[in-house]
C-alpha cells in the first residue's frame, strides 16, 4: 500500500470512529503530520541520500526506510539532540561495552559501534522486525562483528555481561546504558535486582499513572549524579530544496513524532 493511500485508509477510520470531534480532529492532524514527515524524509533520501549529516553519529550511513521516531531528524543530525553532548562525550569515557535495550533499528547500537571501536556492543529487542533493521545497518556500516543482537532483557543480564568482562579485563568494568523501552523501564531498571554501578545509563522514561521521572531517579540517587533532559526542537542548516519548503514542513522535518512528552534521564555511576 502507498504511503497516500495508508494515510487515507487511516483518515477514513478516524473519521468513522466513535470518537468525539475534538477527538477526531487531533488524530487526523497526528495522522496527516506523520503522513507529511514520511513524505519529507521520502525526498531526503531521494535528494541527499542515506548518510547522517551532524551530530555525534555524523557519517553514519542509514537504512532508507523502517525508521523509529521519524527518518528525517536523524539524517539531518538533529535527533534527540538533548542527549548529544552526552555522545559527543562519550570517547572520553573508555567504555568496554555499550548495552542498547530497546535498540529498534539500531541508531544507537551501531552508531555507538563506530563511535567507540574499543567498546563491545550488544542490543536487545523483543520485536524481531527490529533485530533484523539492526543487523542490516550493522552490515551497512561494516560493524556486523561488533553488535551482538538478542531477544528480551532481563536485569540479570547486567551482571552477567559485567562478570564476563572482568573476568576477561581482570578489573572491574566500564559501561554504558542505552534504553528505551516503551515504559518497561519501570521494572527494568532495579538496583535490587542488578549492579548497576558499573554503568552510565541513559533512559527514555515513558510516564504513565503513578509512574514517573522521580520514581526511577529516587532508585538511583546513592549511586548515580543524575540529569533530567527534556526534549528540545532543533532546525539545522537545511539543504536548499528543503529550506525553500514552508516552516511547517521544516519543523515537520526535524519532528520525532511523539505524542506527548518523554523525558529522559542521564545518571551517571558515581
Amino acid at each position: 500500500m502507498s504511503l497516500d493511500r495508508a494515510a487515507l485508509t487511516l483518515a477514513e477510520q478516524i473519521l468513522s470512529s466513535s470518537m468525539n470531534e475534538r477527538q477526531k480532529l487531533e488524530q487526523m492532524l497526528r495522522a496527516l503530520a506523520k503522513w507529511r514527515a514520511q513524505l519529507i524524509g521520502s525526498a531526503l533520501v531521494a535528494r541527499e541520500g542515506t548518510t547522517v549529516r551532524g551530530g555525534p553519529f555524523d557519517g553514519l550511513k542509514y537504512l532508507p526506510g523502517g525508521s523509529e521516531g521519524g527518518l528525517a531528524p536523524k539524517l539531518l543530525g538533529v535527533y534527540e539532540t538533548a542527549l548529544q553532548p552526552f555522545f559527543a562525550k562519550a570517547p572520553q569515557e573508555n567504555y568496554d561495552a555499550v548495552l542498547n535495550v530497546g535498540c529498534a533499528e539500531g541508531f544507537y547500537a551501531v552508531g555507538c559501534a563506530r563511535l567507540l571501536p574499543q567498546a563491545r556492543i550488544l542490543a536487545w529487542d523483543i520485536d524481531p522486525m527490529a533485530r533484523r533493521l539492526c543487523a542490516a545497518l550493522a552490515r551497512l556500516n561494516e560493524v556486523e562483528t561488533r553488535v551482538h543482537l538478542r531477544e528480551e532483557f532481563k536485569a540479570k543480564a547486567v551482571d552477567e555481561v559485567a562478570a564476563e568482562l572482568g573476568s576477561s579485563l581482570g578489573r572491574r568494568p566500564r559501561g554504558l546504558l542505552v534504553m528505551d523501552c516503551e515504559g518497561a523501564e519501570f521494572d527494568l531498571l532495579d538496583p535490587a535486582s542488578a549492579d548497576f554501578g558499573w554503568l552510565d545509563i541513559v533512559v527514555e522514561v515513558h510516564p504513565g499513572r503513578g509512574r514517573g521521572v522521580a520514581q526511577i531517579a529516587g532508585r538511583f540517587e546513592a549511586t548515580h549524579a543524575i540529569e533530567v533532559k527534556q526534549a528540545n526542537t532543533v532546525v539545522p542548516d537545511l539543504p536548499d530544496w528543503l529550506a525553500n519548503l514552508g516552516h511547517l514542513d521544516q519543523l515537520l522535518a526535524v519532528w520525532e513524532w511523539r505524542a506527548v512528552p518523554t523525558p529522559w534521564l542521564v545518571m551517571r555511576a558515581k
